[in-house]
């Protein structure tokens, strides 16, 4: 089917909607911009200046602002500071000029009345993606491919291979830039792209029809698991003022628990990671808690409750079980089970290390109180935690935020400050449990 053809069946495109079309200046985003206009849309262009191409970039700004005014269509252009945005915020260039362009988009939606914004996503990108995502690990949500339409994003070309995209414009004498960088394989996608898909395209020439039916089947398949799983959910959850409470033997009777908490807590901002930590603290005591950036799990002895942080009540004392990971709340801790023969022993008051099997979980940490006593490390004898924090001068305001970790009801450190002789590692220690506050 041509891409004409393939245009005129995309049913997303709103009735007399006013339309962003992102315009790098490659093939693919002119070719979109050429079929929106030509077939009657009111459309505008904008590209965005991501400021790591140098001239290049400067070329394909110029040569965008030249294509709408030939088109006769208004123009919109912005220059970013991407590498300073994805340094400051820990994340690669192609995630920071992703989001950087689609929060500049949704921004000309709102102060320019414009409805939908669409993007040159065709079926090659959609296969790259999928392999993509397949190597790195992801749930189906993830294999289905991109979705073409998703909220104002619309992807009228996602059914058309890059190739199909390059006839049409070679057949209607259109003009585009090249992209350099697109044929560098520093970056994971360029190494599918000109690595990969030539070898699946040698044992299956017909890989892009094969792939899209795959995808027609797993987007079905997706649809109807969501479904299924939002009835089950919906068993699961009691919605109450601050937030969400949950039967915690709903979840451990379920055979498929593990699949409904990972198609629904990431709208919580949990991760896979979070619901095996999840699962897993079922079996063991109450008290333990898992933290998104914006929300807490508390496992409770038979429920479950799902809170934002800002509505949270911290409870008095929290459940350390072995096999967690860390924690964000009250205090940012980090637990790691290593082998004794393995490790660097670091010096500083932020890192405590234990003798794993000396340890009785779970371990408890809680604030100190008066009374509060341990033996500390490289001391005899036994000292009060009170006169611990005044040998170690910290100031009065500080001390009502000193937590204690203890084992079995003996205090086996005073975060931050002193670990205990009693828990150490020794010669003979097999397994080293480390515990890092930030």
């Amino acid at each position: 089917m041509g891409i004409e053809n393939n245009f005129a069946e995309f049913k997303f495109i709103k009735h007399a909607s006013r339309i962003i079309v992102g315009v790098s200046g490659g093939a693919d985003s002119v070719v979109l911009a050429h079929l929106l206009k030509k077939h009657g849309f009111d459309i505008a262009i904008a590209h965005c200046h991501f400021n790591l191409r140098g001239k290049d970039a400067d070329a394909d700004q110029q040569f965008t602002k030249e294509l709408a005014s030939k088109m006769q269509v208004p123009f919109y252009t912005i220059k970013f500071e991407t590498q300073t945005y994805a340094d400051t915020r820990k994340i690669s260039i192609q995630m920071a000029a992703r989001n950087l362009r689609y929060f500049w988009f949704e921004k000309l939606c709102t102060e320019h009345g414009f409805d939908q914004i669409a993007v040159g996503t065709h079926l090659t990108d959609n296969i790259e993606t999928f392999l993509f995502n397949a190597t790195k690990g992801t749930g189906l949500s993830g294999l289905r491919g991109i979705k073409p339409v998703n909220g104002k994003i619309i992807r009228p070309l996602l059914h058309n291979t890059k190739d199909e995209i390059y006839e049409y414009a070679k057949a209607e004498d259109l003009t585009w830039r090249e992209d350099e960088s697109n044929k560098s394989i520093r970056y994971h996608r360029n190494k599918i792209r000109h690595q990969v898909l030539p070898v699946l395209k040698d044992i299956n020439p017909n890989l892009e029809a094969t792939f899209e039916r795959n995808f027609k089947r797993l987007g079905r398949v997706d649809a109807f698991l969501q479904n299924e799983i939002s009835e089950i959910w919906d068993g699961w959850v009691k919605p109450e003022k601050k937030g969400w409470r949950l039967s915690k033997s709903d979840i451990s009777n379920h055979p498929f628990a593990d699949v409904v908490l990972s198609y629904k807590l990431p709208q919580f901002g949990f991760n896979d990671s979070n619901v095996h930590d999840l699962l897993k603290a079922l079996k063991g005591q109450p008290g333990s808690m898992i933290s998104s950036k914006d929300y807490h799990i508390y496992i409770d002895r038979k429920e479950i409750f799902i809170q934002q942080q800002r509505f949270f009540s911290l409870p008095n004392q929290y459940q350390i079980t072995e096999f967690m990971g860390e924690i964000s709340n009250p205090i940012k801790l980090r637990f790691t089970d290593l082998h004794a023969q393995k490790i660097q022993f670091a010096t500083g008051n932020n890192t405590a290390y234990f003798d794993f099997d000396k340890l009785k979980f779970p371990l408890t940490l809680r604030k100190w109180k008066n009374g509060d006593t341990l033996k500390p490390f490289g001391m005899k004898g036994v000292k009060k935690v009170s006169d611990l924090l005044i040998n170690h001068k910290i100031p009065l305001h500080e001390k009502e935020n000193v937590w204690v970790l203890e084992s079995d009801g003996k205090i086996c450190w005073v975060v931050g400050i002193r670990s205990s002789e009693e828990f150490k590692v020794a010669d003979k220690t097999k397994r080293v449990y480390l515990v890092e506050v930030d």
